[in-house]
């Protein structure tokens, strides 16, 4: 078994600490900055303001509310111009483009983006901090470190954690409830239990793959029960009384209780997150809707192919692209040494490993194949279940200099995308330059770099272009100079001009090309005089 401490945090490791959360903070909070609304906050942003100024939960009726409501908060301050007379909001359905269009764009836009886009950001920190304090009671402060620096650098929490969306607010809340389960069954403590019920809660509230958390919980808890507590010390760690002690019924007397009050103390949350409702199947009729507005008939992509229906395979090659092979190599090195660096026992383990492959495999299944953003909340599980690896360190003078190697790698790949870690792709695939190859929409263009694209037209003295953006940002408000693209100039041959087309725009030209036979495909036919990060293309015929 491994070693593990118990002592007080030094100052030296707290020193580390801050200094690695802060890292992760600059450069989410510098990056931000650059990018106008995604596709999505123009749904969920208006729609959270309107929550918490009207009290009607009309718009963006198939996500939960909570980290809409978080993202707003800061605009109680702001105050921006709510206005309800439109007929985008009054229609029935209201027409949420056209409303969340109108509302960011009469507003200050950028202002209301940073100050909504803040909450994810202290999310994804408060998410970076138990995934060292979890790391570090299971394997040490070294461990810690590694579990850490690996989320402080990493690409896709880092590139998620910019926008008013809810996968980092899942991610925080699923991995808070998972680790304050876990020690409530090592230790007890009603607080531990009262703080996870709420974090369940929180995370059902904010995405309906939140309710992933329920089986594993209740997998998680059988378990326990098959457990003794007097078998499930882990060195090192003061604990208290488990409440988990005792012949088998009083353990299932417990787990039954203790799950019990768990799911009351989350129903409370998700009933207080949309705002009261009178109706008791208020949740159900938002399940109903999550793929209600959606294409059956879209063509998903995937490795340079196109496919109605999509791939029950697709969050997983997501995975092994869009992850470092740093941390892909570290948890193939953890697989491998499992036995010999366990924590405590099996059931620490499966607290790490059990809700990582449920909610692989549920996303899998029934997830849309839109992007690696999907499965975010098993990141941080995954950091803590390789931070193993850093109990090898201390052991060999080589292994020491290969993992400050890896180090500078790793962090070195997240500095050199900056700040365009939401199109990082490993070198498996040849990096980021090649990502559209494989993958699109979230993975790579968003609609966010309007901005940046203003700049660079600018600095190229381009006073007009023809533009194929393909999301629901404003060109007009950033002062982008352009026109429409004529489709006989996109499917045919182009005239001479400047023009400007989306990642996005351009995948899909290529699945034009293929159906219909025309001259979409850019990609393959013409080469670009510049690209705006990953997102925007620019031609001159």
């Amino acid at each position: 078994m491994p070693t593990r401490s118990n002592e007080k945090t030094a100052p030296l490791e707290r020193a580390a600490v801050v200094v690695l959360l802060l890292v992760f903070a600059v450069q989410a909070v510098a990056g931000m900055r650059l990018f106008n609304a995604s596709s999505d906050e123009t749904y969920h942003l208006p729609a959270g303001y309107s929550y918490l100024t009207t009290g009607d939960l009309r718009l963006n009726p198939e996500h939960p509310p909570l980290a809409k409501e978080l993202a707003a908060l800061p605009l109680l301050l702001l105050r921006p111009e709510l206005d309800t007379a439109t007929p985008a909001w009054n229609a029935r359905p209201p027409r949420q483009l056209e409303f969340g269009t109108s509302f960011l764009y009469s507003n200050d836009a950028d202002r209301l983006l940073f100050w909504a886009r803040v909450p994810t950001v202290l999310l994804a920190l408060l998410c970076g901090w138990h995934v060292w304090r979890w790391s570090r009671e299971l394997f040490g402060p070294l461990c810690a470190g590694v579990a850490l620096f690996l989320y402080a650098f990493s690409p896709t929490v880092l590139g998620h954690s910019r926008f008013v969306t809810f996968d980092v607010p899942l991610a925080c809340f699923h991995t808070l409830a998972l680790y304050y389960l876990w020690r409530w069954t090592k230790s007890g403590g009603a607080k531990h239990l009262i703080v996870a019920g709420v974090c369940v809660g929180a995370a059902l509230g904010t995405k309906f793959s939140g309710v992933v958390l329920l089986p594993s919980i209740g997998l998680l808890l059988l378990a326990a029960i098959q457990t003794p507590a007097r078998d499930r010390g882990v060195e090192g760690l003061a604990l208290g009384r488990s409440p988990l002690e005792g012949p088998t019924a009083r353990r299932v007397q417990v787990v039954v209780v203790g799950f019990g009050l768990l799911c009351l103390l989350a129903a409370f949350v998700v009933w207080a997150a949309y705002l009261f409702p009178r109706d008791p199947q208020f949740y159900l009729r938002g399940i109903r809707l999550v793929n209600a507005n959606h294409n059956p008939n879209y063509y998903f992509y995937l490795l340079g192919e196109f496919k109605q229906g999509g791939w029950w395979y697709y969050s997983l090659v997501a995975f092994l692209i869009k992850t470092p092979v740093v941390t892909l190599a570290l948890l193939a090195l953890s697989l491998v040494t499992f036995r010999r660096l366990r924590a405590g026992d099996g059931l620490d383990e499966l607290f790490l490993i059990v809700p990582a492959v449920v909610f692989a495999a549920v996303t899998c299944a029934k997830a849309n194949n839109l992007g690696i953003r999907y499965l975010l909340p098993i990141y941080p599980l995954l950091f803590v279940f390789v931070s193993r690896v850093g109990l090898l360190i201390p052991r060999r003078r080589a292994l020491a200099a290969a993992a400050a190697g890896l180090a500078l790698w790793y962090a070195g790949a997240a500095l050199w995308i900056y700040p365009d870690q939401l199109a990082y792709f490993n070198e498996l695939v040849g990096g980021p330059g090649r990502g559209h190859r494989y993958l699109d929409d979230s993975n790579i263009d968003w609609g966010q770099d309007l901005k940046r694209l203003d700049a660079e037209l600018e600095r190229r003295g381009i006073d007009r272009v023809s533009f194929l953006y393909g999301w629901n940002g404003d060109p007009e408000y950033y002062g982008i100079p352009s026109v429409p693209l004529r489709r006989e100039d996109w499917t045919g041959d182009p005239a001479p001009g400047y023009y400007v087309i989306g990642t996005h725009r351009l995948i899909r030209g290529r699945l034009m090309a293929q159906l219909g036979g025309v001259k979409s495909d850019w990609v393959e036919r013409y080469e670009p005089i510049g690209r705006v990060g990953y997102s925007f293309w620019i031609y001159r015929f």
